[in-house]
Parts: structure tokens; sequence; C-alpha cells
């Protein structure tokens, strides 16, 4: 399949470097009904079909998972975060989570720690709460710093280097959290995101979360974002914007001298289910070419973006940035979006 990749150019002057956290999701969802808030049938042991689909992107027309995300993140030269959900291992089998870890480590990409706590239900694990809650953040602190600690042990035992950084499950951090991850012996989190302050995100602030900042003895990296239209924030999402919202919002925060970009992805979000075709997955073609040309812009603009791992970062040389003004979308731009999600809901 040819896809067209369409460049914008950017002419505008620059002076920082700006620092790009490309951060994917990396998770699985059983296909069961009413799951989680009743635990999976113990006869459910097979889980093939759910790696297919959202580790490997399998559609009749070519896998858009993880070995094409990394395929084409390596051939621009980038370098992205994987925050890998670990808790499933526990009901799914380690094998899987393994199967993950060696597609991300060879290709010298970070294996980060991702935490969904609707698993629990489905957990027999002594050091952990035996129950379903939506987010990490329901749970105690004490508990809290188990389920993190119990993340790690098994992204460890799948071969994975010890992480430093975490992101919650559907936002869902408080400042307990970011206790119990410092407990856990992390240096960065980036769970905070400004638009899901209203909802599952319970961290905040008291001035808006735009760069890098110290809370509760850890570094968090709040996912990015940019007003689109008066009153209203948009997180920068790989689904969520335009690619000229993506590139517009990187250029203002290079030229603002920002340090940090942090964009969100998941290891499912070039695929989606064709209802015309009985539920069988077909790629998002929109989500497919926004992720091609956001590569091949931070490839071309190498004077202005360089893409981080978290792992190569020291907690001694993150700047202190007194950042208060947030970055806007264009009109156009947005309006390009708004057009694109209708079509992507018809095609």
């Amino acid at each position: 399949m040819q896809w067209a990749v369409p460049f914008v150019p950017t002419n505008q002057s620059h002076t920082f470097m700006l620092n790009v956290f490309l951060t994917v999701d990396t998770e699985i969802w059983p296909f069961a009904d009413n799951w989680p808030r009743q635990p999976l049938p113990e006869k459910k042991q097979d889980f093939t079909a759910e790696f297919a689909a959202y580790i490997l992107g399998r559609t009749n027309e070519g896998d858009f998972g993880l070995p094409f995300q990394i395929r084409v993140l390596n051939e621009n030269g980038l370098e992205a975060n994987y925050f890998t959900e670990a808790l499933a291992a526990d009901r799914l089998g380690h094998v899987m989570l393994s199967d993950v870890v060696s597609m991300i480590q060879p290709a010298r990409h970070d294996v980060q720690l991702h935490i969904h706590t609707e698993w629990l239900g489905d957990v027999n694990q002594p050091s952990l709460p035996g129950r379903f809650m939506q987010h990490v953040r329901h749970f105690s602190e004490d508990e809290q710093t188990s389920i993190i600690a119990r993340g790690i042990e098994n992204l460890v035992a799948a071969g994975a280097p010890r992480p430093n950084a975490m992101r919650a499950g559907n936002y869902g951090a408080s400042l307990a959290t970011l206790r119990a991850a410092r407990r856990c012996s992390l240096s960065f989190d980036t769970s905070h995101n400004t638009c899901y302050l209203d909802s599952s995100c319970d961290m905040p602030l008291d001035s808006p979360a735009l760069q890098p900042l110290q809370i509760e003895g850890i570094w968090e990296f709040p996912v990015s974002y940019f007003q689109d239209y008066p009153g209203h924030y948009r997180h920068a999402q790989l689904c969520a914007c335009s690619f000229q919202e993506l590139a517009q919002a990187l250029t203002d925060a290079s030229r603002a001298g920002w340090y940090a970009f942090v964009i969100v992805l998941h290891s499912f979000e070039l695929v989606k289910i064709d209802k015309a075709r009985s539920g069988s997955l077909v790629p998002d073609k929109f989500n497919v070419r926004r992720f091609l040309q956001l590569c091949q812009f931070l490839s071309e603009n190498r004077k202005k973006f360089r893409t981080r791992l978290f792992s190569e970062l020291s907690e001694e040389t993150i700047p202190v940035a007194n950042v208060t003004r947030h970055l806007s979308s264009r009109p156009q731009h947005t309006a390009l979006r708004f057009a694109q999600q209708a079509l992507s809901r018809i095609s």
C-alpha cells in the first residue's frame, strides 16, 4: 500500500533545540463483554487475537502496530518511549510481555512503565490488591507503591532494563502516585494531562503544567497541549490532532524556547474497526498519514527538534522553566482536523 506524505515546510526562524518525547502507550485489552467490571472467565487463556490487534495492528492490508511504527521511526532516525503496560502479564502470561519487549529493546527505543489497574481484578498476586479499580489513584499510597513495584518487576523479568519513567493508565494519577513512584526509585512521570484534570487525572497545580517540573520528589513531564479554540485545550495526541496542528505547536514551542514537548500515541492507534466489514480491523488512513508526516517532519527539521529517551536523561540536567503562556493552534489547522474527523467516521 502506498501512502502519500505531503511535507509542510516551516520557514520560521528558530533559536532553541526542542526535546521531543514521542511516548507510545503500549497495551492489550481483552475481547470480553463487561470486562473489567466482571473478571475474565478462567477458561479464557488464548489472547493471540488481542495481541494481533493491539500490538501488531494486523489488518488484511498489512500490520500497522509496533513493528510498523518502529520501522518508520528507525527509517527517520527517531527515538520513542514505549510505555508498556505490565500488569496484564499476570493474567495474559509473561510470554506476550517478553514478545513486546523483544520488539522494542533491540531497536534501541525505551521500554518504560505503563500500568492499567483494570487488570487487578483478574490477577492473583499476594503483593497486589485483588480488586478492580479504574485508576491507580483510587488505591492507597502503599497499594500504589506495590502496584508500581510489580509492574517494574514484570518488565525486568520480560527482559527490559529497569525503567526510570512511568505513565498511569488513563492519566489516572494523583500526587500520591508520584510519591509511590519515587518510593520505587523512578525518576520521571508523564501522567499529567491538563485536558483530563476534570476527569481521570487528579493532579491539580497552582499554574499551568507546560514544562517539566518537580512534584513530590519526581520530575513530571506533562503531556503537551494547545488551545484549539477559545476556552478549550487539546492534548498532543496523534489521533486527536491534525498533523498541521502538531507541526505548528512544535514550531511555536521551539521558537518560545521550550525544553520539552510530549506527544502521545498508542500501539494500536493506526488501525480502526471497520463496521462495514463485520468488525474487522483496517488501517486508519488519517492516523497512518499523520504518523508518517510527523516522523518526516521531525526528521527533516533536526536543527529545531530532537527526539529523546527518558533512559538517557539525568535529573540534574533538566532546567526549571518558567513558562506560563500556552500554545494556540491556527483556525485553519483545527478546521482541517474537524474535516478529517468527519471523513474518518464515514470512511
